[in-house]
């Protein structure tokens, strides 16, 4: 779960957010859409931790990941897009690995004795 509340983001005297709030559930699924400097890059880098709000705040479920694909990378390797979005399942890709290989060392395994 993400909570916004009373999320505000001002540049000098212009104001891109005016207290927004909105609560992202677990099963929810979201879109944001909207013309050039709207804020979608803005609010997404909020939520991820890499900027701060003038005011409000964020809170974010201890369980809750979040991948995010920045529009512009630093590529510092010869890391492929597929690869760099991998990234975001880490943790998962590990798991389903380890799951294989489970799978296949009980399905050869003879010894029942042991």
């Amino acid at each position: 779960m993400i909570s916004l509340d009373n999320l505000t983001v001002s540049y000098g005297g212009w104001t891109l957010f005016d207290q927004i709030s909105f609560l992202i559930n677990e099963k929810d699924r979201i879109g944001l859409v909207g013309k050039n400097g709207a804020g979608k890059t803005t609010l997404l880098r909020i939520i991820t931790g890499e900027q701060q709000p003038s005011e409000g705040a964020v809170t974010i479920n201890g369980e809750c990941t979040i991948g995010y694909l920045p529009q512009q990378m630093r590529v510092a390797d010869t890391t492929t897009l597929k690869a760099e979005t991998e990234k975001a399942f880490d943790e998962v890709l590990r798991i389903e690995a380890e799951i294989t290989s489970l799978t296949a060392e009980v399905a050869e395994r003879t010894d029942y004795e042991s």
